[in-house]
């Protein structure tokens, strides 16, 4: 076959005829000339060495080409022409079918075949040359495995539709809209939308590609944010992908008043480093210990493949064939199949985070019911023992009351100890705090506040489990009680993973030596669990100054806080303070 290259779009069929025309000669299998805005003219020669006339069809499987144009000639004589394309209303064609399809009556001897293409999009020339009978054939085995694909992903539409009703989680909505746009873009490539769907709507087809591509890559990111809950893990990452969403959005509309060249192109340019992006994210996340991402990372590793097959083959890469031109749908099935088993785990993940979060607010109240009912019992006990020695035994009421009261006594500490780590907790914390608060003002000395969070908590608990974290708080605790030992001074478990200590007339320099020494034995501290030794680091934050009118016990906890946030975002495993004039270090 060969090809003529048409720069100015003018060429007429006598022209390109001329024994002068620049023809040259195609050797490739399937050939692919990617975006371009030059007119292409293809000849090839048919011989029919029977004696009669012989019915063939010529097929251009690429339904998306503005202009077609077909010239039969037989012994120098104009015998059929075609004019074709996907800007003619469908009921035009001679064939009503998806792709392109040109009857040809081929006389005996040379038949020979000038076709001329032109497209505001890619330019492909993957002619075939059927007989009628095996092309109707392989034309019901097509459509099966089309019907095949399009109802899977109307299934999986459907279905995680009811999953939305009943979950209201908005990821569902992303995945519904995501599909929907990539079956919508998949059905427009393929020509089936403008022949089953609008083959009126000439004009809406002839920008439905670009659209339906640019609202798949829109709802791409916002799965992609919103999945991998970005706004919550890392502001960069989150932003990122808000920008390209904004872009997306703003392609969408742009493909509904640009020409369809323009926007055709950038879209195609953007699908990978939005897939590369998802993709680069979801791994992150994975990394970091979001297990729920495996699968999400899965299934985009599978459809960059496709989508790179698919672009490389718009772009004139890589030749077109059977692999290429079907690569997004085995793509977008596996995707689509593999999102479902993304959201199905992380919502599973969710589920196991607040059983686990229930199991342990059930052992606290469970804790605390027991020491009720041992007041309780107690009450009673002496109660009873009253009403029968009331009368004689003065004695005995006096001890009861004395059991009594040791008992309070011993619930009261009970409930400002904290029953893992047999520290203070953070009740009694607060209270010591508003207490040393004012005796620190009316004595003008200095107050510290050390908070310590354990740095990466989380992953110790994913990795050794919720008694692996409660031996960690409880060896941490261990090391750290002995240092605290001068009256007013606390050391208290202030919640999760979190400690917080404080400091009487202790001055900023004596505090952070105290953290930094704490930090330093932390990390070289081994803590024994099953047979496996865990290590831990931890981040610190001090605060300190002189109680007054601008330094309230919430305004101290707070800059200790701070401090500890700043000490999170400079790399953990440190100590970092702020000193009463809001100065850190």
């Amino acid at each position: 076959m060969g090809v003529l290259i048409d720069s100015t779009r003018t060429l007429a069929p006598d022209q390109v005829m001329a024994p002068a025309s620049a023809w040259q000669t195609i050797t490739r299998q399937s050939p692919n000339f990617g975006f371009t805005n030059d007119a292409y003219w293809f000849r090839f020669q048919i011989d029919n060495l029977g004696q009669q006339d012989v019915a063939r069809f010529i097929e251009l499987p690429i339904p998306f080409i503005d202009d077609v144009q077909l010239y039969h000639y037989t012994a120098g004589q104009l015998k059929t022409s075609y004019t074709l394309g996907d800007e003619m209303p469908f009921a035009q064609r001679v064939v009503r079918h998806q792709n392109f399809i040109m009857p040809l009556s081929l006389a005996p001897g040379a038949n020979l075949i000038y076709i001329r293409l032109a497209s505001s999009g890619t330019i492909e020339a993957p002619f075939r040359i059927w007989d009628p009978t095996h092309f109707y054939e392989a034309n019901d085995d097509d459509k099966l495995l089309q019907g095949l694909v399009i109802g899977i992903l109307l299934i999986m539409i459907v279905y995680n539709l009811f999953i939305y009703f009943s979950t209201r989680d908005i990821n569902y909505l992303y995945y519904i809209g995501f599909v929907a746009s990539y079956l919508f873009f998949q059905l427009s490539l393929n020509g089936y939308t403008f022949a089953y769907v609008w083959p009126n709507a000439v004009r809406w087809n002839s920008f439905a590609i670009a659209t339906f591509m640019a609202s798949s890559e829109l709802f791409t990111c916002l799965f992609a944010n919103s999945f991998l809950r970005l706004r919550h893990f890392s502001r960069p990452a989150h932003y990122l992908t808000r920008a390209l969403v904004i872009a997306s959005a703003v392609l969408v509309a742009l493909t509904f008043v640009l020409p369809y060249s323009w926007t055709v192109r950038v879209g195609a340019a953007f699908t990978i480093p939005i897939c590369l992006t998802a993709l680069a994210l979801g791994y992150w996340r994975w990394w970091r210990g979001a297990t729920f991402a495996r699968y999400y990372c899965i299934a985009w590793t599978t459809v960059l493949i496709s989508l790179s097959i698919l672009n490389a083959g718009k772009f004139g890469l890589i030749p077109s064939n059977v692999w290429t031109e079907n690569a997004s749908q085995i793509g977008i099935v596996l995707l689509v199949l593999l999102l479902s088993f993304t959201l199905t785990d992380r919502i599973n993940h969710d589920r196991t985070l607040r059983i686990n979060a229930q199991a342990v607010a059930l052992g606290h109240e469970r804790w605390a019911r027991a020491s009720q009912e041992a007041l309780i019992k107690t009450k009673e006990e002496a109660n009873r023992e009253l009403e029968q020695r009331v009368a004689t035994r003065t004695n005995d009421l006096n001890l009861t009351l004395d059991q009594l009261q040791l008992a309070n006594d011993q619930l009261q500490r009970l409930s400002n100890v904290d029953g893992l780590t047999q520290i203070s907790n953070r009740a009694f914390f607060d209270s010591a705090l508003a207490l040393e608060h004012r005796r620190a003002d009316r004595a003008k000395s200095s107050l510290s506040v050390i908070m310590m969070d354990i740095d990466h908590f989380k992953l110790v608990n994913d990795t050794y489990g919720h008694l692996g974290g409660d031996a960690c708080l409880r060896a941490l605790a261990a090391l750290m009680r002995p240092r605290i030992q001068r009256v007013g001074d606390v050391l208290a478990r202030y919640g999760g993973e979190e400690f917080v200590m404080l400091l009487i007339d202790s001055s900023l320099k004596d505090s952070m030596a105290l953290a930094e020494g704490f930090r330093a034995d932390i990390e070289n501290l081994p803590i024994p669990f099953e047979g496996r030794t865990i290590r831990v680091t931890a981040s610190l934050g001090v605060a300190c100054g002189i109680p007054g009118p601008d330094l309230s016990p919430q305004a101290l906890l707070a800059r200790a806080d701070k401090a500890l946030y700043q000490a999170k975002h400079d790399g953990r495993n440190c100590v970092r303070s702020v000193a009463a004039d809001n100065r850190e270090s």
